[in-house]
């Protein structure tokens, strides 16, 4: 692990990772809390390094203080749950004729049910779960030990390569990590920004990269630096013009800055794209609406439900839609469904939120309907029902 002021989430991490492994490498970037004294306590061997801009140079110097055959990373405000202990001890006691490294799925729980990929919790990891769904990323985690492994670049650092270059074989595991940061809304806004200054000179230095160009572009999306997310997927397109989540990512940008019709074109370019993409068809249906056109937004809601019915943005948009027609029984029933999800709470939140852009567009009438279901319901949020 590397960590920096991780004293609050840092307790829960290792209470997880003591039960899978030998020894805890802890690498202390320069905390000021009590961090390294947490770490201590687990039993964990902690290494001071002067931060030098540069994830993978920590990261490196990290998996050079382990003796085990084994290496794991992980990071403090991640865990890995309980009912895959035995799994994992399992795992790594496999006899394998050749080096192997294990490809392992983190859940990014988050509040926000429009992110690319997400999944709604499902109660198979109730203890784990939080907010209100998760969206997925890979990446290798578990992976033999050997002095040819090492992580590249200075931000989103991976081990790929070198893997990759050694001969090791990269395999699937099906055991995941649960991933809490982007629910901390202000670690996140200070890491975002850091990134962001790192990604933007990992770009200029790789040139056109498209890993490179994608994960600002990204970031770019997360600190809502909207003109600067969609210049960067420009320049991803000018290199790759067949990348579907581009325009996805352009379509939720242009939304974001009030260019509905801008919008529209990239959700179309992206089902022309990938037309099973759901998130492609959830930004058509929302450009629709928010350009006055709920008749339009409603079949294409009811055929992504068909198809996707666990996709909650899409069934609360389709209920929005509805009460926007003036079918009011149909919105309601879908919102008595929605009640009883993990999104029940989140609901008047994304009333307002939704009734606010629709103002912001001008369709003051879509708004007012909305408003007064959300009023009638006593699910009003205290924004929504504050002075006018």
């Amino acid at each position: 692990m590397i960590v920096k002021n991780e004293e609050r989430h840092l307790t829960r991490c290792l209470l997880s990772a003591k039960q899978i492994v030998d020894e805890i490498i802890v690498v202390d970037t320069g905390s000021i809390d009590r961090t390294k004294e947490i770490a201590k306590a687990f039993g964990a061997r902690v290494f001071d390094f002067v931060w030098e801009n540069d994830f993978s140079a920590a990261r490196n110097f990290s998996i050079a203080q382990a003796s085990g055959k084994w290496i794991f990373v992980l990071d403090a405000d991640e865990v890995v749950s309980h009912k895959d202990y035995n799994a994992f001890k399992e795992l790594i006691i496999k006899d394998s004729s050749e080096p192997v490294a294990y490809s392992i799925i983190t859940r990014n729980y988050t509040l926000l049910t429009n992110t690319v990929g997400w999944h709604a919790n499902d109660g198979c990891y109730a203890k784990e779960e939080a907010g209100a769904g998760w969206f997925p990323s890979e990446k290798v985690r578990l992976f033999q030990k050997s002095d040819q492994i090492l992580f590249q670049y200075a931000i989103h650092e991976r081990v790929d390569p070198s893997l990759k270059a050694a001969g090791f074989r990269i395999l699937k595991c099906n055991i995941p990590v649960h991933h809490y940061g982007p629910l901390l809304k202000k670690k996140k806004a200070e890491k975002s920004e850091a990134y962001y200054q790192m990604g933007l000179k990992k770009v200029n230095e790789t040139e056109n990269n498209l890993h490179a160009i994608r994960e600002l572009a990204v970031q770019a999306g997360t600190l809502e630096k909207w003109d600067e997310s969609i210049e960067l997927w420009k320049r991803l397109i000018s290199v790759k013009p067949d990348f579907p989540e581009a325009f996805i990512n352009m379509g939720t940008a242009h939304w974001h800055l009030g260019r509905y019709n801008d919008a529209l074109e990239c959700a179309k370019k992206a089902i022309e794209m990938a037309p099973h993409t759901r998130e492609a068809h959830f930004n058509y249906a929302i450009s629709e609406l928010l350009l006055g056109n709920a008749q339009r937004a409603i079949p294409v809601l009811e055929d992504l439900i068909e198809r996707s019915p666990e996709y909650m943005p899409a069934q609360f948009m389709l209920s929005a839609a509805y009460f926007c027609d003036k079918k009011k029984e149909k919105g309601l029933a879908g919102l008595k469904k929605l009640e009883q999800t993990p999104v029940g709470p989140g609901l008047s939140f994304a009333f307002y939120d939704l009734g606010k852009r629709l103002f912001s567009a001008q369709k003051a009438e879509y708004a007012g309907l909305l408003l007064d279901v959300e009023v009638g319901n006593n699910n009003g949020n205290k924004d929504i029902r504050g002075n006018p």
